[in-house]
């Protein structure tokens, strides 16, 4: 095999611009020391290296078909490619598409091109174009370099769609190889152009390897199609959330059989809420039929609005980390706060107040008011990550006709879009103190079991420690649900949470709770206060 140099079309990363008086590496490494945002900042120092030691970039190919370079030759071999002609050029494949560059004469290639206008030629260039005529002209046998082209996308796709607001673009996101290639070729053809990048930030990440480290390929028959037939859309992408993406990342079946797990958390999470929604009819505007409570109206000390503080601070957490592309750790927010707060800690409280209490009570109201808007709003942080199951949600939570296409969580915005907080309900500051105060109830049932054998929480009771009055003002009944016992009561004398033994009391046959007012009923029944209400007897 003979190598045998031929001519080529090159840009000099090294020529000063007549614009800024600069050269395009210089440009470069500007612009990626403090114009452009890099995701994660290893990269920053990646593509300047390459930057740095870049050699002037080939732009020519010699394939049988391609973007033509759009250079001509006189009959002595001058090679002639001025703006004028490129213009003329590109106006025609606008019209005809760049098929018409392998079909047409020289003559219908420059079919709007003037000699005499171009001022890029000098005399005897003109004349040479005079006296050969644009039929002695021969076409260029080149193609652009592929880089080239998909480097030109922020004009050809943004500027071309969406004009000067199509620019620069947000987010430029490949594999960390694109530091080398389309995020370079992007960069010095902008730079060349507007004297701009055409990105505010490049994200890089790693790539899919199988369980040992290894490559995978289509041919051994690595495919993503047989992922989504196994374990859908969502589960994917959750699962895809869920790990480092600057780093390369391991595929395998029981990965997969995991985050299926995490994901039907989430979901079942969003189940619950809507499923204890069925008799709830949200407020709109100038309509007075809603069952919504105002949240001025929502006591500070409930544990309702302790879990819409919780949300508020889920939601700006998750909106920054949303900005900072930190897909990771929205995703382990939104886990916890489905599978923590809102599982473990909130609907397991007010279960028994969905159940139990009277369809109409203000107290069940408040909560399925507050279940409500925590759907609606949880519905949106997750669209990003989980579309469908979102979207899915949403829809059924606004009743919304499935024949009804326009409508779609993805067309909304966040909550807290335009106002500081996305519900804004007022709470009490004691609330931190109180959960860490839980978690030694929550110790205290342990011993409990073991100390006294009650195995069930809704037999014992707990007495909370109460010393500096933190306590007061809190309803009794929401840290008795808080702890999942039948009653609470505080002792100012107290330093640890005490367990009281209440299986010598009557156990209420419909909530199963031993709260005291437990008594036969006029039916028969065996029923608190609560429960005697909610069914009506005396």
């Amino acid at each position: 095999m003979i190598f045998r140099c031929t001519e080529q079309w090159f840009i000099g990363v090294d020529v000063q611009t007549r614009r800024e008086g600069k050269s395009l590496r210089e440009l470069g490494l500007e612009a990626t020391a403090s114009g452009v945002g890099f995701v994660p900042e290893w990269g920053r120092n990646r593509m300047r290296g390459m930057l740095e030691s870049r050699p002037d970039w080939c732009i020519s190919r010699q394939r049988s078909w391609g973007l033509p370079i759009p250079a001509f030759f006189l009959p002595d071999g001058e090679s002639l490619m001025t703006a004028a002609m490129v213009r003329a050029v590109a106006a025609l494949i606008r019209e005809q598409g760049s098929d018409v560059w392998f079909k047409g004469t020289p003559s219908e290639l420059l079919a709007h091109y003037d000699p005499d206008t171009d001022a890029e030629l000098s005399d005897a260039q003109r004349e040479s174009l005079r006296s050969a005529t644009l039929a002695g002209l021969r076409k260029g046998p080149d193609i652009l370099d592929v880089w080239f082209e998909s480097g030109s996308t922020w004009n050809a796709c943004m500027r071309e769609r969406f004009g000067d607001e199509g620019f620069p673009i947000e987010l430029y996101l490949e594999g960390s190889d694109q530091h080398r290639g389309w995020f370079q070729s992007s960069l010095l053809t902008s730079l060349g152009v507007t004297g701009e990048p055409p990105f505010r930030a490049v994200l890089t990440h790693g790539f899919m390897v199988d369980k040992d480290g290894k490559k995978l390929s289509k041919s051994a028959g690595h495919t993503v199609g047989d992922l989504f037939k196994l374990y859908g859309a969502d589960v994917i992408r959750w699962w895809v959330s869920s790990l480092s993406y600057e780093n390369d990342m391991k595929v395998d079946d029981e990965f997969f059989k995991l985050a299926g797990e995490s994901y039907r958390k989430v979901r079942n999470t969003l189940r619950f809420m809507l499923s204890n929604l069925a008799d709830f009819t949200p407020s709109t505007p100038g309509c007075d039929d809603g069952h919504c409570v105002e949240m001025a109206d929502i006591p500070p000390t409930s544990i309702d609005a302790w879990i819409l503080a919780e949300y508020d601070r889920l939601e700006r957490r998750v909106v920054d980390a949303y900005s900072r592309y930190d897909f990771r750790a929205v995703h382990s927010m939104l886990y916890d706060f489905c599978n923590d707060t809102l599982s473990a800690v909130y609907l397991a409280a007010v279960k028994d107040r969905l159940y139990c209490d009277r369809v109409d009570a203000p107290r069940r109201r408040r909560t399925q008011t507050v279940l409500w808007d925590i759907t609606d709003g949880l519905s949106r942080l997750l669209a990003p990550m989980l579309p469908h199951t979102a979207d899915e949600a949403w829809r059924a939570l606004h009743n919304i006709d499935p024949k009804d296409t326009e409508r779609s969580v993805h067309a909304e915005t966040l909550l807290s879009v335009g106002r500081e907080a996305a519900f804004g309900a007022e709470c009490d500051a004691r609330w931190a103190k109180l959960m860490d105060l839980r978690d030694e109830g929550l110790l205290a049932l342990e011993h409990g079991k073991a100390e006294l054998g009650v195995e069930n929480p809704l037999d014992a009771g707990l007495t909370l420690p109460n010393p500096d009055a933190a306590l007061d003002g809190f309803d009794l009944i929401d840290l008795a649900d808080l702890h999942g016992v039948s009653r609470v009561t505080l002792d100012a004398s107290a330093t640890t949470p005490t367990v009281i033994d209440l299986r010598g009391e009557p156990r209420c046959e419909r909530s199963w709770k031993r709260d005291g007012t437990v008594r036969t009923r006029s039916d028969g029944g065996m029923l608190s206060d609560r429960d005697a209400e909610a069914v009506g007897v005396d």
